[in-house]
């Protein structure tokens, strides 16, 4: 998410607009359509973004939000996300840690000549594909309802905000992948299952007639 206050930064050195990611932040000013970095903050998995501390930084502690405009609500908004904001980081990190727990699992068995499919390996695909659609979830929620009340709240002072549709894209690409990874991982291990477990026949012997020629 991008949040942008083009009206506020000129004179109170003040950044022109605020990166807001999963695990941090980065700021910096507009020329003309470039957008140059001037710095971003350290990333935590716990991270929220709090933009009192963030404009406070920029403008050394000499003014108050309300001195440059910045209206409250927005921080508002922003503080009562914050818990949610937050959670997203540690849902992220075991999603994608059971995504990588499930690649090194499946080159074990490829190395050990292990079985096609482990109820282990799918189980782990699946409990990423649900973990991965928790912050999913709430990306797609800021996206589509926590950035148009931002814009709602800030439009008298000009400020604004919009999602990243890449990162939109991307996180529910790995969910999709998650989940079709899950289903043919099961698919394969039910049918395994019952490949070894249907009744091997007995090899029928033929006889010859002690009365014939």
């Amino acid at each position: 998410m991008k949040i942008y206050t083009p009206t506020l930064g000129n004179d109170t050195a003040m950044r022109d607009f605020y990166s807001v990611y999963v695990m941090s932040y980065c700021e910096g000013f507009l020329d003309g359509r470039n957008k140059n970095l001037t710095g971003c903050s350290h990333r935590s998995v716990l991270f929220s973004f709090n933009p009192a501390v963030a404009l406070a930084k920029d403008t050394d502690n000499t003014t108050t939000l309300d001195g440059v405009g910045w209206p409250s609500a927005v921080t508002d908004d922003l503080r009562a996300f914050s818990a949610t904001s937050r959670s997203m980081g540690v849902f992220y990190c075991i999603g994608v840690g059971l995504a990588g727990l499930v690649v090194m699992e499946r080159l074990w068995f490829v190395f050990a000549k292990g079985p096609r499919q482990t109820v282990v390996e799918a189980s782990s695909i699946m409990i990423g594909f649900t973990i991965l659609s928790i912050p999913s979830i709430i990306t797609t929620v800021i996206a589509l309802q926590f950035v148009g009340l931002i814009n709602r709240h800030g439009e008298d002072s000009d400020v604004r905000a919009e999602y990243g549709q890449q990162f939109l894209g991307m996180t529910w690409a790995a969910v999709g992948l998650l989940m079709v990874g899950g289903i043919c991982s099961w698919l394969t291990v039910l049918v395994d299952r019952n490949r070894s477990g249907s009744p091997v026949e007995e090899p029928k012997t033929v006889t010859e007639d002690s009365d014939s020629g």
